[in-house]
């Protein structure tokens, strides 16, 4: 993922986080029942295994992202 946002570029890795490209992560983390330390393990085994259909995305960018393609809405319900 290397280990910088995929959308502008920023290494902080305070800001950056793992982005559903799909869109799916809600459902995902309410899937395997997902919170707090176990949803960090289970997504650094996740990109450590595969990574696919994930990406790095800084703070900013990922709600950039989630607006535009209308995924706020998809946080709950």
């Amino acid at each position: 993922m290397g280990n910088k946002c995929g959308k502008c570029g920023i290494d902080d890795f305070r800001v950056l986080q793992v982005d559903h490209i799909d869109g799916n992560g809600y459902a995902e983390r309410k899937q395997f029942k997902l919170s707090g330390n176990g949803t960090v393990k289970y997504y650094r085994h996740i990109l450590e295994v595969n990574g696919e259909g994930y990406q790095l995305l800084c703070a900013n960018c990922n709600w950039i992202k989630r607006y535009e393609q209308a995924e706020q809405n998809q946080f709950r319900g």
